[in-house]
């Protein structure tokens, strides 16, 4: 039997997550599919806001490296000391939320969950060790969508509250099967076997044990979700572990210090997964509300490549707006284009100020990414020989690596 991880409280399910019980029986089949799933063309294909939040999340063509040594699948090990008592004052730093914060963190409504036919369980961007130098020490609120690679940019960065969107159920799940595991494991390589075939059925107890306060049916459709999905994370966390460029690892799961930012982020209680659209009304302001009770920045929004999906119409421009950062604040994106340079196989990288981005989206004339981003070519913001290759910059002058 499990050791039971420590006690927490956890929010239930919007009535919205009820919603999806019927995709669960083809789940399996889906999954598979998305394995071969590619990168949009340059032309946006017809695709709602809805769809939007799992783009770019298809799995890696990355070379298949050589497995992590296996080991035999451990037993859940006990979870490790609470960290230290006490938090300071407002939601600052990485010490244990009370009660209190925490309820401020869950308030405010979601958007609705839609059925989707995709599900993107891995993100096929590897290069987000570019990013580095400019988010190193941002702290304060971190907003991302897609799955485990907002992990990497928020330990990077020294969040301190994390909020990941998306519109995809089996993507908000995979956050929470991530968070059960992370918190019952406490090392990277016991993290990876516990998605190992072996694994499974102690997995699921520390789920089922983890979960156990959620309504029946929440909790048994996060369990489908992980058995449906196991396949694939653990061999998408075979190239995340090993993930170096040079002598440097460059993901959470490869570097020890990423991933003990990370789970300690989980046993604080400072991440909140969410239904998220980011066209919608509900969640992005209910994330600036929070931010601003706590007086925090929002220093980073990561939308991948989800920008190519929608226009900015005005409830976008409106939830941009109530995200409340300051001259730090950064937003990064992916671009998947021919006429860019790739930092990787498939995309390219760049990084642009919140209050640049923010003025840009007040001037109707960029009604969406692509004539934004070429008037900030004419007006010279734009910068493409940044030193690094694949890497653009709106606004910001090239930092050196390191």
């Amino acid at each position: 039997m499990p050791v039971p991880p420590r006690p927490r409280s956890l929010p239930r399910l919007s009535r919205g997550f009820q919603r999806w019980t019927p995709f669960a029986c083809g789940l399996g089949l889906v999954l598979t599919i998305a394995c071969g799933g590619r990168p949009p063309t340059e032309a946006a294909p017809s695709a709602s806001a809805h769809q939007s939040l799992s783009a770019g999340t298809s799995p890696a063509p990355e070379p298949t490296p050589a497995p992590p040594p296996r080991t035999p699948a451990p037993e859940p090990a006990a979870p490790a000391a609470d960290p230290p008592p006490g938090a300071p004052a407002g939601a600052g730093g990485t010490a244990p939320l009370t009660a209190d914060q925490r309820a401020a963190m869950l308030a405010g409504p979601e958007d609705s969950l839609i059925a989707t036919p995709i599900h993107y369980m891995k993100s096929n961007e590897v290069r987000h060790d570019v990013f580095f130098p400019y988010v190193a020490g941002k702290g304060g609120v971190y907003v991302g969508v897609g799955s485990d690679q907002n992990y990497t940019l928020a330990a990077a960065a020294g969040s301190e509250l994390m909020f990941l969107l998306d519109i995809d159920q089996s993507v908000v799940d995979l956050h929470r099967c991530y968070e059960a595991l992370i918190e019952a494991s406490p090392d990277a390589k016991i993290l990876f076997d516990r998605w190992s075939a072996g694994a499974v059925d102690d997995s699921v107890k520390i789920l089922e044990t983890t979960y156990a306060d959620l309504p029946e049916a929440d909790r048994k459709r996060i369990v489908r979700l992980y058995r449906a999905a196991r396949e694939t994370v653990y061999v998408h966390l075979e190239r995340v572990y090993r993930r170096h460029q040079g002598e440097q690892p460059t993901s959470w799961m490869s570097n020890p210090e990423m991933y003990q930012y990370i789970r300690g982020m989980f046993l604080a209680d400072r991440v909140r997964m969410m239904a998220g659209d980011l066209t919608g009304p509900n969640s992005l302001q209910s994330v600036g509300a929070a931010a601003k009770q706590f007086g925090l920045p929002v220093r980073l929004v990561y939308f991948s490549n989800a920008e190519e999906y929608f226009d900015y119409n005005r409830q976008f421009v409106a939830n941009v707006e109530a995200l409340i950062g300051d001259e730090q604040s950064l937003v990064l994106r992916t671009i998947y284009s021919k006429k860019w340079i790739h930092a990787d196989q498939l995309w390219a990288y760049q990084i642009q100020p919140l209050t640049d981005y923010r003025a840009r989206l007040g001037d109707r004339k960029n009604r969406s990414r692509n004539p934004m981003l070429r008037f900030a070519e004419l007006d010279g913001t734009l910068n493409k020989d940044t030193g690094v290759k694949g890497l653009s910059l709106i606004g910001l002058a090239p930092r050196a690596a390191g």
